[in-house]
């Protein structure tokens, strides 16, 4: 017995430092990843009626570069006093104060098995990081819901009984109407498309004059504003990524894409002429403010002009057909 316990001592004390170890690297790792990717789960409701459902929700979200991660497809929830009896997906792309935020949703609709409590254990999603390509893993909490007595159903088929009745009335002495109505919301249709939508070009032009001053001396914070009011109008004109990645990588993205020669080489030259100003230490040449100021400009009149001309040229058509 003496010679067991002196064993056990010896192992603790040999491997425990290894394990806390382990322990410490862990929640290094947890620490770097927070904030990159996450995974989230909860249920619209925490009480469900014996003859409704809950919603299950399963959200993961990363900001930055929208095609760094790839989710792996993972398995249904394992329940328990609960059935699956639909699903569903989506997935949102925006922006969220300048950063680029994409958020994947799985939703299940869950019905309980009998009254008590129903649990939903935690997820392991599985997820390649194409940065490092590697896979690696997220687990959900586990959830609990209380089945409750069941709602009353009540019968509504009398109800719909007469309520079809009226309706039918209706619809025979409302014919005449409905043509009038018809005709009214027709024409109101044809005023709608008549409407103009104003390119974002128009408030692209706008923006840089406001925020690049040309009559003032060539500076870093000149050359850095006018590379932002680019970037973000190739984020919404195109949907390509260009915040947090570099100019040859944004360069790239349009190669991809088979964009003009001309668009390309000109943004190239925009971009890496702020790139150099940033890095320039002060010593700034108006001359080469002027230079990209009036690139951008040509490059946002020129696309305003082909839309402008798409424009007029549906509306041509558009009247012929008519």
């Amino acid at each position: 017995m003496q010679m067991l316990v002196s064993w056990i001592f010896l192992y603790f004390l040999n491997y425990a430092p290894a394990v806390s170890q382990i322990a410490d690297s862990s929640k290094v790792s947890l620490k770097q990843l927070k904030g990159k990717i996450r995974a989230s789960v909860h249920v619209d409701n925490k009480e469900v009626p014996l003859n409704r459902t809950v919603t299950y929700i399963i959200e993961i979200s990363w900001q930055g570069d929208l095609e760094r991660y790839q989710i792996q497809k993972f398995e249904n929830p394992v329940l328990t006093n609960l059935k699956i009896v639909g699903n569903s997906s989506s997935n949102w792309v925006g922006e969220l104060s300048g950063i680029l935020r994409t958020v994947k949703s799985y939703e299940y609709s869950l019905k309980p098995v009998s009254l008590g409590m129903a649990y939903i254990d935690g997820l392991i999603v599985e997820y390649k990081d194409k940065l490092s390509d590697e896979t690696q893993r997220l687990i959900t909490n586990r959830l609990e819901v209380k089945v409750i007595d069941p709602i009353p159903e009540h019968n509504y088929s009398r109800l719909l009984l007469v309520g079809g009745i009226f309706l039918s009335l209706f619809l025979i002495s409302g014919v005449g109407f409905f043509i009038i109505k018809r005709k009214k919301q027709k024409k109101a249709e044809e005023k709608l498309e008549d409407i103009q939508v104003i390119p974002i070009e128009e408030r692209f032009l706008s923006v840089l004059k406001q925020n690049v001053k040309l009559q003032t001396p060539a500076s870093v914070e000149s050359f850095s504003n006018l590379s932002k009011v680019f970037k973000k109008y190739l984020s919404e004109r195109y949907q390509i990524p260009t915040l947090e990645v570099t100019t040859q990588e944004i360069v790239n993205e349009l190669k991809k894409n088979a964009f003009s020669e001309q668009i390309i080489n000109q943004t190239e030259e925009i971009l890496k002429a702020c790139d150099v100003a940033k890095f320039s230490g002060g010593h700034l040449e108006q001359g080469d403010l002027e230079r990209i100021y009036t690139l951008v400009e040509d490059i946002l009149e020129r696309n305003k002009s082909e839309y402008i001309d798409y424009t007029n040229q549906r509306e041509v058509t558009r009247s012929t057909e008519e």
